[in-house]
């Protein structure tokens, strides 16, 4: 009866491995270069943003040994118009988004990259379905539309300044929050690429905008007027002026004007939105954008450490959407996606120059708070929102074609949520199947033994 048990024991064990595997079973596929010396091809797979392959022409064929569903192509830095073509399909992009998420209709045995003025990518992976690793992005573009916008200084600022901001209203709530960086990081590899870990962690869908600006890490900046004389804040204020009117937004969120601990970037941030929110409904001020996307007059703007209207945020509160972290916890969470920048010491926390709670109304239309709210007395943008430009493009065959590339792509980030429904289903199922095969097996042996018994 002992050995009984142990083959139905072993036999459920089988089954319940079998079913593991199946439903874990890694996607990803092992592409080849063709083309390619080893040392670029190691640069291309070995998952380090560090190494780099790099070309004054990038036509790069892409193979597996089994047909490829999804690419996902990691830039280095910006890249110039590139093409992807796969089979009878082909995609054009104008570049932006360094985290690239393709999805072919029709898996092929092979696909090409073909940018012409050249460009960096950090690596290349290859799937052979639509199930992905946790790893994968997939971007959105740029909110039509925004419930809240962030100006942020520096990529991981965004956490360290604003505390629960966007896990709460972009992983708790879903809400449509735009981030922007006023400066750029790509002479500090690799904290491009973790500005977008540290956002996709949080929630944020839709890609964030890069600035006109670079950071200046080995240089100090205390003042304004210092950080005036070392950007060109015309330029600045009027990149950001777009930026309002192109999304705009039901709320501002920015930093102390008095630059936190005292950095003069973060004081030149402050006081960007502070005047763009001042002109943004006037045509009369950079009136290129004006034309374009048309005037906005901000509903509300909340700065950091802002002492008029000012509200204590509750970060303490738990978050469903982060297995019931704090909001605090979940933005140190993100913080730690910044790995470049952990040598530093900081945290998100609530010290006197760094509490990431306080903010003030800055300028409101609707009105002071009644709770501590940034959305207080605002409505949130219906979940599909269209603003149209002023005079809306043409569309080309090859944006056509584009456009539907993303469709696609997002389609099925959508549908992961159902497909890990599904899973937990196949896995009772797979049980429950198991559990049947070890019942009909005792119920063989045991019929078994009773006819023996019989003839004796």
């Amino acid at each position: 009866m002992k050995k009984l048990f142990f083959a139905a024991a072993a036999i459920t064990v089988f089954t319940l491995c079998a079913a593991i595997y199946a439903e874990n079973a890694d996607t990803e596929l092992t592409a080849e270069f063709g083309g390619l010396g080893d040392e670029e091809t190691v640069c291309l797979s070995d998952g380090d943003y560090m190494t780099v392959y790099k070309s004054d022409e990038i036509s790069l064929e892409v193979s597996a040994d089994k047909p490829i569903k999804a690419a996902y192509i990691i830039w280095n830095e910006d890249p110039a118009d590139y093409t992807v073509s796969a089979g009878k399909e082909s995609f054009s992009f104008d570049g932006e988004i360094l985290h690239k998420l393709i999805i072919f209709e029709k898996a092929e045995e092979k696909f090409r990259i073909d940018c012409p003025e050249g460009g960096s990518i950090c690596d290349i992976y290859v799937f052979e379905s639509t199930e992905f690793p946790d790893f994968v992005q997939r971007w959105e573009e740029p909110c039509s539309q925004a419930d809240m916008l962030i100006l942020t200084a520096h990529a991981d600022d965004e956490f360290l300044m604003f505390g629960g901001t966007i896990p709460y209203y972009a992983g708790e709530l879903g809400l449509k929050v735009q981030v922007a960086y006023m400066t750029t990081h790509f002479e500090e590899q690799p904290r491009p690429h973790e500005l977008l870990d540290g956002l996709w962690a949080a929630g944020v869908r839709n890609y964030p905008v890069i600035g006109i600006i670079p950071d200046i890490p080995y240089e100090p900046i205390w003042t304004l007027s210092e950080a005036k004389s070392i950007y060109d804040y015309n330029s600045v204020l009027e990149w950001f002026t777009e930026q309002v009117r192109r999304f705009k937004p039901s709320v501002i969120v920015t930093h102390d004007k008095n630059g936190e601990y005292g950095h003069g970037a973060h004081k030149m941030a402050a006081s960007i939105v502070m005047d763009a929110v001042e002109i943004s409904n006037d045509p009369e001020q950079f009136p290129a954008s004006a034309e374009k996307y048309g005037v906005w007059d901000v509903p509300k703007t909340y700065l950091h450490f802002w002492e008029e209207n000012a509200i204590t945020m509750d970060w303490e509160r738990t978050l469903d959407s982060f297995g019931g972290m704090t909001a605090r916890e979940a933005a140190e969470y993100c913080y730690g996606f910044h790995k470049s920048q952990q040598y530093l010491g900081y945290s998100v926390n609530y010290l006197e120059d760094w509490d990431c709670r306080q903010f003030g109304l800055y300028r409101t239309l609707v009105g002071t708070d009644e709770k501590a709210d940034f959305m207080d007395h605002i409505e949130p943008l219906p979940e599909e929102t269209t603003v149209p430009d002023t005079e809306p493009p043409e569309t080309s065959v090859t944006e056509q074609q584009t456009t539907t590339s993303e469709t696609t792509a997002e389609e099925t980030a959508q549908t992961t949520v159902a497909e890990e429904g599904n899973k937990a289903g196949n896995m009772i199922l797979y049980v429950i199947v198991g559990l049947f095969f070890v019942i009909i097996i005792i119920a063989f042996f045991t019929v078994g033994r009773k006819d023996v018994k019989r003839h004796r």
